[in-house]
């Protein structure tokens, strides 16, 4: 990249503007590089960039040595990134990269789910880099931009290819050791507290005891007079102990949700919670018309035990149905979607895919360095 750099410096320098577009064609990833591991903004080191080198095309004359431009036009990035995020915001004057049009050939890449994915892909690399003490930062960053020559990096921040080395390797170091905390801190905070096995028990289904209690505390009850009122307690038992199952269920659901390997699977638990939402409101309606025929005297207490007790057990099939259907299908879903290709949410595989990555990228750095 840099051989030809002094030659097209000098160029420039005398108004070629084809000598510049080659400057820019052989420093754009480098530049955007410098700006990029100091701003964390994708977007805003694109604009950073041009700055950088509509700057850098105004005081071309200023230059002593052009073999020091990548250097020189690396301090300009670096100064205007600093300046962006004390608050100089940029213009946006200038054409983004986002602003072109672009013929795309392939319809899944404008899938909303795939953009999504990428999306989160940079925030979790950037949350990393970001924890990296600058000294490491840039060598790491420009490396990947500089199609992984140390010799370049070096170039660009005026150090030699063994510190480059170095600097690299310890990065890399504490971008693991950074992985497993991570991963340490994401697993201890997600594991179940105390009020979980609360919720468990809440969830077992009490209501077929209650049912089945129901009918013989009515019987009972015929031979001392007190049917409304054991019915009533009845009654509110069952309920307590639904509406209770109900928030057990959907906080189950909701961690079945958040820990979904795919998006297609959030769709469908998504669906079966609107499905059980709409059993529950169904069942409570039935359950509050035959207690308003009961207290105006429209049905019998016989009548009442049979039609609650039949009301009950039916809620409890259907309640058992759904959760085999749920079960079931999501693991249908899960299979399609594996077979579909369809990538893996990032925040269940980042963490691991990530490293696995990294891990990857460290034998083909090793190898590549050592040829450079």
């Amino acid at each position: 990249m840099v051989e030809n750099t002094a030659e097209s410096v000098r160029a420039a320098a005398l108004g070629d503007r084809e000598a510049f577009e080659t400057l820019v064609h052989d420093y754009a990833a480098m530049v955007s590089g410098i700006a990029y591991s100091t701003c964390g903004d994708f977007a805003l080191s694109e604009d950073i960039t041009q700055e950088a080198f509509i700057e850098a095309w105004k005081n071309l004359r200023s230059i002593q040595d052009p073999e020091k431009f990548p250097a020189w036009i690396c301090t300009i990035a670096r100064r205007g990134a600093v300046d962006a995020l004390r608050g100089k915001k940029s213009s946006r004057a200038y054409r983004s990269i986002d602003d072109l049009e672009i013929e795309v050939d392939d319809p899944k890449q404008l899938n909303p789910e795939a953009i999504l994915s990428i999306e989160q892909e940079r925030q979790w690399v950037w949350s990393l880099l970001a924890r990296l003490p600058e000294i490491y930062r840039e060598p790491m960053v420009l490396f990947y931009r500089c199609d992984e020559s140390t010799r370049d990096v070096a170039v660009a921040l005026g150090e030699s290819e063994a510190t480059i080395r170095q600097r690299l390797k310890r990065g890399r170091d504490l971008i693991r050791a950074e992985m497993a905390d991570c991963i340490r801190r994401t697993l201890v905070e997600t594991a179940p507290k105390g009020a979980f096995a609360a919720l468990v028990m809440a969830s077992v289904p009490a209501s077929t005891y209650a049912a089945g209690a129901t009918v013989s505390t009515v019987t009972a009850a015929k031979s001392s007079g007190l049917v409304g009122t054991v019915g009533s307690s009845a009654v509110a038992g069952s309920l307590i102990g639904s509406f209770v199952g109900l928030a057990g269920g959907l906080f189950g659901s909701w961690m079945s949700w958040k820990n979904c390997e795919y998006v297609s699977q959030q769709r469908f638990v998504v669906r079966q919670i609107v499905l059980y939402l709409i059993l529950m409101g169904i069942f409570c309606l039935l359950l509050a018309m035959l207690i308003a025929a009961r207290n105006q005297g429209q049905i019998g207490g016989d009548g009442y035990s049979g039609f609650y007790l039949f009301l009950m057990l039916g809620f409890q099939a259907l309640n058992f149905l759904w959760i085999w259907r749920t079960i079931v299908g999501y693991k249908k879903v899960a299979d399609r979607a594996r077979l579909q290709g369809e990538p893996i949410r990032l925040p269940v595989q980042g963490p691991r895919a990530l490293d696995a990555k990294l891990q990857a990228n460290e034998s083909s750095d090793d190898g590549s360095i050592d040829r450079a």
